[in-house]
């Protein structure tokens, strides 16, 4: 008996919508089965990890923090792709918005732009 793949038609909309859920759930189980392994508390720190920087409104600042990068990597490969240029990748994402953070600053400094912060 011969196994034949065939593409559907349209994606199923239940599994659009269990596959990312699943995949979290997933993360957590397998995170905490390898953070009991190596000796610590697998629930806690899958708690620490997933739920304190949402629930607790005193790390609300750190999570900025950390996803300023990653906002800045995706709407450059947003921008790079709907223009369809070549894809710099992550790090020559980070890299243009590094260089071109300070150049934007100086500018404003410089030139009289409505809604300025001077």
């Amino acid at each position: 008996m011969r196994i034949r793949f065939e593409k559907r038609r349209e994606p199923s909309k239940l599994m659009q919508a269990v596959t990312p859920v699943v995949a979290v759930l997933l993360t957590m189980v397998i995170g905490a089965v390898i953070f009991e392994a190596i000796g610590y508390d697998g629930p806690r720190a899958v708690k620490e990890i997933f739920f304190t920087p949402i629930l607790a409104s005193y790390k609300w600042p750190d999570v900025g923090r950390r996803a300023a990068p990653l906002i800045l990597i995706a709407l450059g490969l947003c921008m790079g792709n709907r223009a369809k240029v070549w894809n710099i990748g992550a790090e020559g994402s980070i890299s243009s918005a590094r260089s071109a953070a300070p150049a934007s600053r100086i500018s404003r400094r410089t030139c009289k732009v409505p809604g300025s912060f001077r």
